[in-house]
């Protein structure tokens, strides 16, 4: 949501507004297979799903350049040579990001649907990469019981739930995994939302988006993509230090989370900003060492 792959591309650069910042490139090369509501088995036989939600950018808008959706299957994003997908002209991923429907991973029934679909469908892929697998621990919704997630009780009840189920993705791929492979990890994003929620539960609420309560803000892909950042690079992103260098970092993304008419979208401010950079710097050094 608010286009976090093209963010995580511009928050490791850490360049300003005006390009004058120094840049620190960390993700070279990005692409993305994306479907919203969807869990990993639906995406592998549906495939990408963003054309119908808007995903395109300010240039295809103007006739400029075709619509940019990312990879149309999973298959086309992660095959290697043999299959022609892969990164560019260099046909592999350093890292492989999933990110799975909130509620799969909290039940028992979708968690253990999604190992299978984890084993028979993606490792092969994994396996072809010989990449590092990030799988994103999504956050527990801001309201609980909306979206048929009564059963999922509280948010602490409900985060506590996703983070088993996705230490379980992590474990199952684990065992099938050579010895020297690089290890999977968890990106303890919904963790961090659960530190702020403790600690700052007026920042917890704008971590999400203020019409359904469940997807992320601006603020909340901030975060997201600082935990990222730190989870695959063991460092925090360049923090910004000026409003406008934080509006700069969503400067070519193809969808933001929609404002009313009439209203400014809420961007995290300097100070909101280095909290949540300090936050997920935190919350990985805990988890991650």
């Amino acid at each position: 949501y608010n286009d976090c792959p093209r963010f995580l591309v511009n928050l490791g650069k850490g360049s300003s507004s005006d390009g004058s910042g120094s840049e620190h490139y960390r993700v070279e090369y990005q692409d993305s297979c994306l479907r919203g509501g969807t869990n990993l088995a639906q995406l592998w036989y549906r495939g990408n799903g963003m054309m119908s939600h808007g995903f395109t950018s300010d240039a295809a808008a103007k006739g400029k350049e075709i619509g940019d959706v990312g990879s149309p299957t999973v298959q086309d994003l992660l095959g290697g040579p043999s299959t022609g997908g892969g990164n560019g002209d260099n046909n592999k991923w350093d890292y492989i990001v999933f990110n799975d429907h909130t509620q799969g991973p909290a039940r028992l029934d979708s968690r253990k649907a999604t190992q299978e679909t984890l084993l028979e469908y993606y490792l092969p892929l994994i396996l072809e990469n010989e990449a590092t697998v990030i799988i994103v621990e999504t956050a527990a919704y801001r309201l609980s019981g909306i979206n048929n997630s009564k059963d999922l009780g509280s948010a602490q009840e409900f985060q506590s739930l996703v983070r088993e189920g996705v230490q379980s993705y992590v474990e199952t791929l684990q065992t099938k995994l050579p010895k020297l492979f690089p290890k999977p990890k968890v990106a303890p994003v919904g963790t961090a939302y659960l530190r702020v929620h403790d600690n700052n539960h007026a920042l917890w609420e704008t971590l999400f988006d203020p019409y359904d309560n469940f997807h992320p803000s601006p603020s909340g892909t901030f975060l997201q993509g600082c935990v990222l950042h730190c989870t695959m690079f063991g460092s925090p992103p360049p923090l910004p230090s000026t409003e406008k260098e934080i509006v700069y970092l969503w400067r070519d993304a193809r969808v933001m989370h929609n404002v009313k008419h009439g209203e400014n979208r809420r961007m995290p401010s300097v100070e909101e900003a280095e909290y949540l950079w300090n936050v997920a710097n935190d919350i990985c050094s805990e988890t991650l060492s």
